[in-house]
Protein backbone atom coordinates (compact mmCIF):
# COMPACT_ATOMS: atom_id res chain seq x y z
CA UNK A 1 0.00 0.00 0.00
CA UNK A 2 2.79 2.38 0.86
CA UNK A 3 4.40 1.75 -2.54
CA UNK A 4 1.08 2.50 -4.25
CA UNK A 5 0.78 5.81 -2.40
CA UNK A 6 4.30 6.80 -3.45
CA UNK A 7 3.45 6.03 -7.07
CA UNK A 8 0.33 8.22 -6.85
CA UNK A 9 2.38 11.06 -5.41
CA UNK A 10 4.94 10.76 -8.20
CA UNK A 11 2.14 10.69 -10.80
CA UNK A 12 0.48 13.80 -9.40
CA UNK A 13 3.81 15.63 -9.30
CA UNK A 14 4.44 14.70 -12.93
CA UNK A 15 1.01 16.04 -13.90
CA UNK A 16 1.73 19.32 -12.12
CA UNK A 17 5.07 19.63 -13.90
CA UNK A 18 3.42 18.89 -17.26
CA UNK A 19 0.80 21.57 -16.69
CA UNK A 20 3.41 24.19 -15.89
CA UNK A 21 5.40 23.29 -19.00
CA UNK A 22 2.34 23.17 -21.26
CA UNK A 23 1.30 26.65 -20.17
CA UNK A 24 4.39 28.10 -21.83
CA UNK A 25 3.99 29.04 -25.51
CA UNK A 26 6.68 28.56 -28.10
CA UNK A 27 8.41 31.79 -29.16
CA UNK A 28 7.73 30.87 -32.79
CA UNK A 29 4.01 31.39 -32.19
CA UNK A 30 4.69 35.09 -31.58
CA UNK A 31 7.09 35.65 -34.49
CA UNK A 32 5.99 38.05 -37.21
CA UNK A 33 6.70 37.00 -40.80
CA UNK A 34 8.76 34.01 -39.77
CA UNK A 35 8.95 32.81 -43.39
CA UNK A 36 11.10 35.78 -44.49
CA UNK A 37 14.72 35.05 -45.43
CA UNK A 38 17.75 37.31 -45.73
CA UNK A 39 17.71 39.50 -48.89
CA UNK A 40 14.23 38.29 -49.77
CA UNK A 41 12.09 40.78 -51.73
CA UNK A 42 8.66 41.00 -50.08
CA UNK A 43 5.82 41.70 -52.49
CA UNK A 44 3.44 44.49 -51.54
CA UNK A 45 0.38 46.13 -53.06
CA UNK A 46 0.77 49.17 -55.29
CA UNK A 47 0.17 52.61 -53.79
CA UNK A 48 -2.93 53.01 -55.95
CA UNK A 49 -4.49 50.00 -54.22
CA UNK A 50 -3.67 51.07 -50.67
CA UNK A 51 -4.06 54.85 -50.58
CA UNK A 52 -7.06 56.29 -48.78
CA UNK A 53 -9.75 58.01 -50.87
CA UNK A 54 -11.22 61.20 -49.42
CA UNK A 55 -14.95 61.03 -48.67
CA UNK A 56 -17.64 63.21 -47.06
CA UNK A 57 -17.09 63.68 -43.34
CA UNK A 58 -13.29 63.76 -43.55
CA UNK A 59 -11.61 66.68 -41.79
CA UNK A 60 -8.64 68.39 -43.40
CA UNK A 61 -6.02 70.88 -42.28
CA UNK A 62 -5.60 73.49 -45.01
CA UNK A 63 -2.98 76.26 -45.09
CA UNK A 64 -2.71 78.74 -47.98
CA UNK A 65 0.14 81.21 -47.62
CA UNK A 66 1.76 83.92 -49.74
CA UNK A 67 4.30 86.70 -49.22
CA UNK A 68 1.54 89.12 -48.20
CA UNK A 69 0.59 88.80 -44.51
CA UNK A 70 -2.70 90.69 -44.96
CA UNK A 71 -3.77 88.37 -47.77
CA UNK A 72 -2.79 85.37 -45.67
CA UNK A 73 -5.18 86.52 -42.95
CA UNK A 74 -8.04 86.47 -45.48
CA UNK A 75 -7.34 82.97 -46.72
CA UNK A 76 -6.42 81.65 -43.26
CA UNK A 77 -8.70 83.19 -40.61
CA UNK A 78 -6.87 81.28 -37.89
CA UNK A 79 -3.46 82.65 -38.86
CA UNK A 80 -3.63 85.57 -36.43
CA UNK A 81 -4.29 83.18 -33.55
CA UNK A 82 -1.40 80.98 -34.68
CA UNK A 83 1.02 83.92 -34.59
CA UNK A 84 -0.06 84.81 -31.06
CA UNK A 85 0.48 81.30 -29.66
CA UNK A 86 3.77 79.39 -29.81
CA UNK A 87 1.89 76.11 -29.27
CA UNK A 88 -0.84 76.77 -31.83
CA UNK A 89 0.08 73.67 -33.84
CA UNK A 90 -1.17 71.53 -30.96
CA UNK A 91 -4.75 72.59 -31.55
CA UNK A 92 -4.84 70.32 -34.61
CA UNK A 93 -3.43 67.27 -32.83
CA UNK A 94 -6.48 66.61 -30.65
CA UNK A 95 -9.93 65.38 -31.74
CA UNK A 96 -11.50 68.56 -30.36
CA UNK A 97 -9.02 70.79 -32.19
CA UNK A 98 -9.45 68.96 -35.49
CA UNK A 99 -13.23 69.29 -35.21
CA UNK A 100 -13.12 73.02 -34.37
CA UNK A 101 -10.31 74.25 -36.62
CA UNK A 102 -10.21 71.75 -39.49
CA UNK A 103 -12.24 71.93 -42.71
CA UNK A 104 -14.84 69.18 -43.09
CA UNK A 105 -15.72 67.68 -46.46
CA UNK A 106 -19.49 68.21 -46.75
CA UNK A 107 -22.16 65.77 -47.95
CA UNK A 108 -21.69 66.96 -51.53
CA UNK A 109 -18.00 66.04 -51.36
CA UNK A 110 -16.82 69.64 -51.35
CA UNK A 111 -14.19 71.36 -49.25
CA UNK A 112 -15.34 74.94 -48.59
CA UNK A 113 -12.54 77.44 -47.97
CA UNK A 114 -12.53 81.20 -47.26
CA UNK A 115 -12.44 83.36 -50.42
CA UNK A 116 -11.97 80.33 -52.71
CA UNK A 117 -15.31 78.68 -51.95
CA UNK A 118 -16.26 75.06 -52.70
CA UNK A 119 -13.62 72.64 -54.02
CA UNK A 120 -14.72 69.10 -55.04
CA UNK A 121 -12.35 66.68 -53.30
CA UNK A 122 -14.39 63.55 -52.52
CA UNK A 123 -13.30 60.51 -54.52
CA UNK A 124 -9.71 61.66 -54.90
CA UNK A 125 -6.69 60.01 -53.23
CA UNK A 126 -5.46 61.74 -50.10
CA UNK A 127 -2.12 62.58 -51.74
CA UNK A 128 -3.81 64.49 -54.57
CA UNK A 129 -5.91 66.87 -52.47
CA UNK A 130 -3.02 69.28 -51.94
CA UNK A 131 -2.50 69.58 -55.71
CA UNK A 132 -6.22 70.17 -56.27
CA UNK A 133 -6.34 72.96 -53.68
CA UNK A 134 -3.13 74.40 -55.16
CA UNK A 135 -4.83 74.74 -58.56
CA UNK A 136 -7.69 76.73 -57.03
CA UNK A 137 -5.38 78.86 -54.88
CA UNK A 138 -3.27 79.80 -57.92
CA UNK A 139 -6.33 81.52 -59.39
CA UNK A 140 -6.28 84.01 -56.53
CA UNK A 141 -2.68 84.17 -55.36
CA UNK A 142 0.67 84.33 -57.05
CA UNK A 143 3.17 81.70 -55.87
CA UNK A 144 0.82 80.40 -53.19
CA UNK A 145 2.17 77.79 -50.79
CA UNK A 146 -0.48 75.19 -50.03
CA UNK A 147 -0.43 72.46 -47.40
CA UNK A 148 -3.24 69.95 -46.84
CA UNK A 149 -3.28 67.14 -44.27
CA UNK A 150 -5.93 64.65 -43.19
CA UNK A 151 -6.76 65.20 -39.51
CA UNK A 152 -9.22 62.38 -38.77
CA UNK A 153 -6.84 59.50 -39.58
CA UNK A 154 -7.54 57.45 -36.47
CA UNK A 155 -7.71 53.71 -35.80
CA UNK A 156 -8.97 51.76 -32.81
CA UNK A 157 -6.88 48.83 -31.53
CA UNK A 158 -8.40 46.30 -29.13
CA UNK A 159 -7.72 42.82 -27.82
CA UNK A 160 -4.38 41.27 -27.02
CA UNK A 161 -2.19 44.39 -27.22
CA UNK A 162 -0.37 46.00 -24.33
CA UNK A 163 -1.97 49.43 -24.75
CA UNK A 164 -5.37 49.22 -26.47
CA UNK A 165 -6.97 52.48 -27.49
CA UNK A 166 -7.56 55.03 -30.26
CA UNK A 167 -4.47 56.16 -32.15
CA UNK A 168 -3.99 59.00 -34.65
CA UNK A 169 -1.80 58.97 -37.73
CA UNK A 170 -0.47 62.03 -39.58
CA UNK A 171 1.13 60.32 -42.59
CA UNK A 172 -0.47 59.46 -45.93
CA UNK A 173 0.19 55.75 -45.39
CA UNK A 174 -0.37 53.71 -42.25
CA UNK A 175 0.20 49.97 -41.79
CA UNK A 176 -1.00 47.52 -39.20
CA UNK A 177 2.59 47.05 -38.01
CA UNK A 178 2.79 50.75 -37.19
CA UNK A 179 -0.55 50.58 -35.37
CA UNK A 180 0.59 47.59 -33.29
CA UNK A 181 3.80 49.43 -32.45
CA UNK A 182 1.76 52.41 -31.24
CA UNK A 183 -0.13 50.01 -28.97
CA UNK A 184 3.25 48.82 -27.57
CA UNK A 185 2.99 45.47 -29.34
CA UNK A 186 0.95 42.38 -28.66
CA UNK A 187 0.72 40.45 -25.40
CA UNK A 188 2.10 36.96 -24.89
CA UNK A 189 -1.46 35.62 -25.36
CA UNK A 190 -2.01 37.10 -28.83
CA UNK A 191 -2.89 34.98 -31.83
CA UNK A 192 -0.99 36.82 -34.57
CA UNK A 193 -2.25 34.39 -37.21
CA UNK A 194 -5.78 35.75 -36.93
CA UNK A 195 -5.84 39.56 -36.60
CA UNK A 196 -9.08 41.13 -37.78
CA UNK A 197 -9.41 44.54 -39.42
CA UNK A 198 -12.95 45.96 -39.64
CA UNK A 199 -13.31 48.73 -42.24
CA UNK A 200 -16.40 50.95 -42.55
CA UNK A 201 -17.94 50.82 -46.02
CA UNK A 202 -20.89 52.73 -47.54
CA UNK A 203 -22.95 49.52 -47.45
CA UNK A 204 -21.69 48.11 -44.13
CA UNK A 205 -18.54 46.92 -42.38
CA UNK A 206 -15.91 44.91 -44.24
CA UNK A 207 -13.91 42.32 -42.26
CA UNK A 208 -10.38 41.34 -43.29
CA UNK A 209 -8.37 38.60 -41.56
CA UNK A 210 -4.57 38.88 -41.51
CA UNK A 211 -1.99 36.24 -40.72
CA UNK A 212 0.94 38.30 -39.49
CA UNK A 213 3.18 35.25 -39.15
CA UNK A 214 3.79 35.22 -42.92
CA UNK A 215 5.06 37.78 -45.42
CA UNK A 216 1.86 37.37 -47.46
CA UNK A 217 0.22 39.87 -45.13
CA UNK A 218 2.01 42.68 -47.02
CA UNK A 219 -0.03 41.83 -50.13
CA UNK A 220 -3.42 42.20 -48.42
CA UNK A 221 -5.49 45.40 -48.31
CA UNK A 222 -6.08 45.05 -44.58
CA UNK A 223 -2.34 45.46 -43.97
CA UNK A 224 -2.67 49.11 -45.03
CA UNK A 225 -5.01 50.87 -42.66
CA UNK A 226 -7.63 53.50 -43.42
CA UNK A 227 -9.21 56.11 -41.15
CA UNK A 228 -11.73 54.69 -38.66
CA UNK A 229 -10.49 51.10 -39.02
CA UNK A 230 -10.95 48.76 -36.06
CA UNK A 231 -8.21 46.23 -35.27
CA UNK A 232 -8.96 43.19 -33.12
CA UNK A 233 -6.05 41.04 -31.93
CA UNK A 234 -7.73 37.90 -30.72
CA UNK A 235 -6.37 35.75 -27.87
CA UNK A 236 -4.77 32.39 -28.39
CA UNK A 237 -7.22 29.49 -28.03
CA UNK A 238 -5.30 28.23 -24.99
CA UNK A 239 -5.35 31.58 -23.15
CA UNK A 240 -7.80 30.50 -20.44
CA UNK A 241 -5.80 27.37 -19.77
CA UNK A 242 -2.56 29.36 -19.71
CA UNK A 243 -4.00 31.84 -17.24
CA UNK A 244 -5.28 29.08 -14.98
CA UNK A 245 -2.39 26.65 -15.39
CA UNK A 246 -0.47 28.12 -12.47
CA UNK A 247 -3.51 27.78 -10.22
CA UNK A 248 -4.05 24.20 -11.38
CA UNK A 249 -0.40 23.43 -10.76
CA UNK A 250 -0.54 24.87 -7.24
CA UNK A 251 -3.67 22.87 -6.42
CA UNK A 252 -2.16 19.63 -7.64
CA UNK A 253 1.14 20.35 -5.89
CA UNK A 254 -0.73 21.05 -2.65
CA UNK A 255 -2.69 17.85 -3.02
CA UNK A 256 0.51 15.94 -3.68
CA UNK A 257 2.13 17.42 -0.58
CA UNK A 258 -0.94 16.60 1.50
CA UNK A 259 -0.94 13.00 0.30
CA UNK A 260 2.76 12.73 1.03
CA UNK A 261 2.27 13.98 4.60
CA UNK A 262 -0.64 11.61 5.13
CA UNK A 263 1.47 8.73 3.83
CA UNK A 264 4.28 9.55 6.24
CA UNK A 265 1.96 9.76 9.20
CA UNK A 266 0.52 6.32 8.62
Amino acid sequence: MRTLRIKKIILLAAIALSLSLFSCRSSKELMYMKDVHNNQLIKALADTATEYIIEPGDILYVSIKSMNAEVNALFNPESNMEMQSSNSYQKYTTPQGAYLYGFEVNDLGNLTLPIIGAIPVSGHPNSRIEKIVQQYADKYLKEAIVKVKLLNYKVTIMGEVKSPGVYYNYNNNFTILEALAMANGNTDYANITNIMVIRPQPDGQKAMILDMSTSNSWAQKGFYLHPNDYIFVEPDKHKNFQLNAQAYSMIISSASLLLAVIGLLR
